[in-house]
Order: structure tokens, then C-alpha cells, then sequence
């Protein structure tokens, strides 16, 4: 990924913000608060953010950095209209954050570099392909993919070494697959979806039933469903369904190592975070958030908004805007004052014993 430098004028003028400051301050990197440096872009989430810019010798500060009074003048913020900072390089604007993502965009542009191509083809010598395969314009097809029948991919979309489509996958534009995903038969992927290494989508659920203590496979002849812009971490595995389709609903976002079963329909714009499980045929609203390493058992009906502490799991259906802690999952508040008493229970046994004690004595 290729670095640029920008001017803070013609920053501003990318994002079209305002600025305020030198307006000929080369602008080569973003970075946090607490490590600016000379070129660095930072921002600020809130005026109360103020409290932890560096500021000159002399003044109190509450990040330690290797910042003094001539450094000032080598960085910028972004800020929002209502903070006020003499002496500071700025970009100004409604929401510092959005702003600050789009700059790291900007001054960090994705190249596609891979070498082993002998000709000026997107698509690498190396790939098998099927005939029947129906790629659209500025498809990029890495090394060792191998494209099963009856596949379609929309325009643009960027297939990195070792990825897998198997029959009759649709694939939409502008997606990014990267190193050795495995998409199942039948699966379909919106737009602008990725699918970070290692994920597979569409392998079997986990579907048996048991006769004179023999395990025997029930046949999963669905499909999943992923919408646009959705992401995948890295091993993330989402299963088809056992009759119809798992579906991911747009703008869901999905760490790494996740596990989604079959028959699932996660709900649109969903936060789930690494080492989480979401049970088959669990039905959520939109907005979810699962915190790290929690779960949701199977048949559950998950209302919207709802978030879901770390390690906390789902048991039975929830409410709209329900937050959820423990195990079995239960209202957080609920959840933390259970927690308190647990952390007395030596306390309470301690007091209950010299009870007895006393008792005992007369």
C-alpha cells in the first residue's frame, strides 16, 4: 500500500472541509493522539478530546509524548466547529471521525501489486476456470483460484490467490476476496462485499440425527445469501441452510473466527466480534452487537438493537433494544448486580459460619 502526501489546502480540498492553519503543511500519515509526530493527522471525537492534544512545554497535558512547541506547527487535527484551537494546524467539519477515516483512504490508496503475471491479463495463468463462466469487466483473478461451472461475477471484483468458487456461485461487483476463501455451490454475494483469508461460506450445517447410537447426516440442499456491503474476518464460517438460505442482510460487519449456522438470518448492519456463535435458524433484528466470545443458542428470536456483552449468551428471545450479560443472558443490569453478590459469597459464608458459631454456643 503506497503512501501519498498531501498539503493540508489540498487535503482540506479532497475532503471538502475547511481548514485553518499553514495551508502549505505536507500531510503524509494519520495517526492517533497519543503518537503525533511531524506530517501526522489526528482527530478529535469531542471537544472534550481537547484535554489529550499535546500542547506546548509548560502547559499540563494527559498523554506523554515526545512533543514540544516547535512540533505544533508540523501536525494537524481534525475538529469539529465548536473546538477552538490557537496555534494548531486544522481541518474543520461535522464529524471529525468520518473525516479522518476518508483522509486514511486518501493518503493510503489500495494498489494491486502481484507478480507472476506473464501478459497484461487480469487473470493469472495459474487459475482454473470453467467455460461457463461469465466474469464482467476489470474482474482480477489471482494466482491458483479455481472457478467452478456456473459461476457469475459482477465487474471490478478482485479474487486474490487460492480462493475457491464452486458451482453456481453469483458474485456481485466490487467485491474483494482475499487468500484461500472457499464459497460453496449456490451461494450468492452482493456488492462490495469482503471476505477477509480463510472464510468459507456455504459448508454444510451441522445437521444429524441419531439411530441405535449411530450418527447419520441430514442432507443441507440450501444456500446462504450474503447482501451488499458486508465484511468477513479471517476463518469466519457461515453454514447453508439445511431446505432454504441463510442470509447476512447488508452492511453487517463479521470479525474473525465466527461461527453462523445454518438457517440463520442476521439481521442488517450487525456488529459481531471475533470467537462469537450464533446458533441455527436464530432470527435477528437489525443492529445487533455481540461482544467478543458470546452466543446465541438455536431457535431464538432476537429483536432489534440489541446488544450483547462479551462472553454473555443468548438463551431465549429478547426485546428491541435489550442488553444482555451472563450466562445464561439475562438484562446486563440484572446480570452485574448477580455478579456483585457472587463476589460476596465468601463474605456472606463467612458471616453465616460465625452465625452458626454464636448459635451453637448457647
Amino acid at each position: 500500500m503506497a503512501k501519498k502526501t498531501f498539503t493540508l489546502k489540498k487535503l482540506a480540498k479532497k475532503l471538502k472541509v475547511e481548514f485553518l492553519g499553514n495551508e502549505n503543511l505536507q500531510i503524509n500519515h494519520v495517526c492517533g493522539l497519543e503518537s503525533l509526530k511531524p506530517g501526522g493527522l489526528a482527530y478529535l471525537s469531542s471537544p472534550g478530546g481537547i484535554n489529550n492534544v499535546p500542547t506546548p512545554r509548560g502547559m499540563s497535558r494527559q498523554i506523554e509524548v515526545n512533543f514540544d512547541e516547535k512540533n505544533i506547527g508540523q501536525v494537524a487535527l481534525i475538529v469539529s466547529p465548536d473546538v477552538n484551537l490557537p496555534n494548531y494546524n486544522l481541518l474543520i467539519c461535522n464529524d471529525p471521525l468520518a473525516a479522518h477515516v476518508e483522509a486514511t483512504k486518501i493518503l493510503n490508496p489500495t494498489e494491486l501489486k502481484i507478480t507472476g503475471f506473464t501478459t497484461n491479463s487480469s487473470i493469472h495463468p495459474s487459475s482454473v476456470i470453467s467455460k461457463g463462466v461469465k466474469l464482467g469487466k476489470n474482474v482480477f483473478v489471482g494466482p491458483k483460484v479455481v472457478i467452478y461451472d456456473g459461476v457469475q461475477i459482477g465487474e471490478n471484483t478482485i479474487l486474490h490467490s487460492g480462493v475457491v468458487i464452486m458451482s453456481n456461485v453469483i458474485v456481485g461487483s466490487d467485491c474483494i476476496f482475499f487468500p484461500n476463501v472457499v464459497i460453496h455451490d449456490k451461494s450468492e454475494i452482493g456488492d462490495r462485499v469482503i471476505l477477509s483469508s480463510g472464510a468459507v461460506i456455504g459448508s454444510d450445517g451441522h445437521g444429524y440425527f441419531q439411530r441405535d447410537g449411530i450418527n447419520y447426516k441430514i442432507p443441507q440442499i440450501g444456500n446462504v445469501n450474503i447482501e451488499d456491503d458486508v465484511e468477513i474476518g479471517a476463518c469466519t464460517t457461515i453454514d447453508r441452510a439445511r431446505f432454504e438460505t441463510t442470509i447476512i442482510k447488508k452492511g453487517s460487519k463479521i470479525d474473525n473466527q465466527v461461527q453462523i449456522a445454518h438457517n440463520v438470518s442476521l439481521g442488517d448492519q450487525s456488529l459481531i466480534s471475533a470467537q462469537s456463535a450464533i446458533g441455527g435458524s436464530v432470527k435477528t433484528g437489525s443492529h445487533l452487537i455481540l461482544g467478543g466470545q458470546s452466543g446465541i443458542r438455536d431457535h431464538v428470536n432476537i429483536g432489534n438493537n440489541v446488544t450483547v456483552v462479551a462472553r454473555a449468551v443468548i438463551t431465549s428471545n429478547t426485546s428491541d433494544k435489550a442488553v444482555i450479560g451472563g450466562m445464561p443472558g439475562r438484562p446486563v443490569t440484572q446480570w452485574r448486580k448477580l455478579q456483585s453478590l457472587i463476589n460476596r459469597l465468601a463474605e456472606l459464608f463467612e458471616r453465616v459460619r460465625k452465625l452458626e458459631e454464636r448459635l451453637g454456643n448457647k
